[in-house]
């Protein structure tokens, strides 16, 4: 196990958690002199009122089965502090004793229950195990009663650690299986309807080919603090901790729980009452004692709204929305809706933005943003995203680049959000070709268009009416060279014939299909039908 002072361990269950991930802590403090002594001193465990504090002493000539012997010690709480330490006799014996938890039993509260590590049968019961001890709220004396039933619990090794959860449904154990990993590894055992499941192998992101040992679960069941010689940390072994995902043999990454804790020496039988942290530590580099520190709260992850600029035109695509973390621990995470990962994001359509920040020690903020448009007005022009079509024809075009169905999709949407707006759908090409020949050409794709959303999105018919503009309307580009919109006429684009790339997207752009708001007082009761032609494509000359 890489050290020579601890026999058998064990750990213990707390109250509450002040803070759902350890950010920082006080400098540590020695628990005074009434608790450690020049012996060994380990497995601190508060008691559920907080008033007693139980604790293993390991060489100490006054132990019951001698100096070698790990025996269970206690001391009481006063208005100066803890007082004398005090041998638990009755449940000291020749073995290893030590204590895992106190708790107040689930079927009748005006009895304790103590959780122990030893055996308290007959001389040849060596097997190790959790025994319960109990008595009443106002007795001093505690009774064995019965082991803790979990089966198949098969230790090999000498050493065997556990933690028990607030609800005493849950165990981690720690102790060399048949399937571990390396020396001791950390098991679960679920108490059930039927009783206690056999142990299960915590999984191989807590596990190492080194030693996991004294383990302790947050009162919430989803935190798991242990002690580790197998992950990177400042010594012999350090105090980690690990957050369950979901089941319990998923588990994150181990942390470490920092400088303030962990030393190049020993240090291992972490809790956190409230916020108060207690474990053991050879830090000086001599026995083990018993070791407190505070846990500070994080600073609160705080967000700014810098900008929210809203869309110029109706259903343009200039909205902005920029934020700023001003209180947190770096780095932050930043997840939107729409998948970018940026503070600021740009160039966005009316809607709803979600956004969800993170800080590096699982703090979270959920904001929704409304980016909002200006009414519609007629005769307005509505810029679609990108509607393509094969060359010379009027079939779309969908690859891993483009997706015309997706930009027809927002058509639909457009309209079923705006009930009463009749548009024109218009297309148009680029200037290659005959002109009478791209003016049928335009027709034809507007007709597409038309088509596609009268019978894939059921949009009435009626509020679309298909318009075909050939090359007779070029749009228009801003020109990075000459840091102005330029008309992208036939001419413009023949200047850059020489870069075939640039020469095709130019005409790619003037290929488009756009919108314009005809009306805005459409009504399905008055409005006369859709001309049939609109349903038939042109041959082409």
């Amino acid at each position: 196990m890489g050290f020579n002072q601890v026999l058998l361990t064990s750990c213990y269950i707390i109250t509450q958690i002040a803070f759902g991930q350890i950010y920082e802590f006080t400098s540590p403090l020695r628990i005074g002199t009434t608790i450690n002594s020049s012996a060994d001193e380990s497995n601190p465990v508060i008691s559920s009122d907080g008033n007693t504090l139980y604790f293993v002493r390991t060489f100490d000539i006054k132990n019951t089965g001698g100096i070698y012997d790990q025996d269970i010690w206690y001391c009481k709480k006063s208005k100066n502090g803890w007082g004398p330490s005090i041998p638990l006799k009755a449940l000291n014996n020749k073995l290893n004793n030590a204590v895992i938890a106190e708790t107040i039993e689930e079927s009748d509260s005006t009895r304790k229950s103590l959780y122990l590590i030893s055996s308290y049968g007959v001389e040849r019961d060596m097997q190790k195990g959790i025994t319960m001890a109990s008595r009443t709220l106002t007795d001093t004396l505690w009774i064995i009663q019965k082991k803790l039933p979990i089966p198949n619990l098969n230790i090999d090794g000498k050493y065997v650690s556990y933690t028990i959860s607030k609800d005493q449904h849950v165990v981690i154990l720690s102790y060399e299986g048949s399937d571990s990993e390396g020396e001791e590894d950390l098991y679960y055992s679920l108490k059930g309807p039927d009783g206690w499941t056999e142990p299960e192998h915590l999984g191989a992101m807590v596990n190492t080919p080194g030693f996991e040992i004294s383990p302790f679960l947050s009162p919430s069941n989803d935190t798991l603090y242990f002690s580790s010689n197998g992950f990177k940390g400042y010594g012999d072994a350090d105090i980690f901790y690990s957050v369950r995902k979901g089941k319990w043999n998923n588990w994150s990454k181990p942390v470490n729980l920092g400088k303030s804790i962990n030393t190049s020496f020993f240090d291992a039988y972490f809790s956190l009452t409230d916020n108060c942290a207690i474990w053991s530590s050879n830090r000086e580099g001599k026995d083990l004692d018993i070791w407190t520190a505070w846990s500070i709260k994080p600073p609160e992850l705080i967000l700014n709204v810098n900008e929210i600029k809203h869309v110029s035109e109706f259903q343009g695509n200039d909205g902005k929305i920029s934020v700023e973390v001003v209180s947190g621990v770096k780095p932050f995470k930043y997840q939107w809706s729409n998948g970018l990962t940026t503070s600021d994001i740009n160039s966005l359509r009316k809607g709803d933005y979600k956004l969800q920040v993170t800080d590096s020690i699982g703090q979270k903020i959920n904001r929704t943003f409304t980016i909002e448009e200006p009414e519609a007005t007629e005769q307005h022009v509505v810029r679609f995203p990108n509607i393509q079509y094969e060359f010379n024809k009027w079939t779309f075009v969908n690859d891993s680049s483009i997706n015309t169905y997706d930009s027809l999709r927002l058509v639909a949407k457009l309209l079923e959000d705006y009930p009463n707006l009749i548009i024109e759908l218009i297309s148009h090409t680029d200037s290659r070709g005959e002109e009478s020949r791209n003016l049928i050409l335009s027709e034809n794709r507007a007709k597409a268009c038309y088509i596609y959303l009268v019978n894939e999105f059921k949009i009435d018919p009626r509020r679309i009416i298909p318009i075909g503009k050939g090359e007779a309307e070029p749009a228009r580009w801003y020109d990075p060279e000459l840091q102005q919109m330029v008309l992208l006429s036939e001419e413009y684009i023949q200047n850059k014939k020489n870069n075939e790339a640039h020469f095709e997207f130019l005409h790619q752009i003037n290929r488009r299909t756009e919108g314009k708001v005809l009306r805005l007082d459409f009504n399905p009761n008055t409005a006369p039908e859709a001309p049939k032609s609109y349903l038939e494509f042109q041959e082409m000359p």
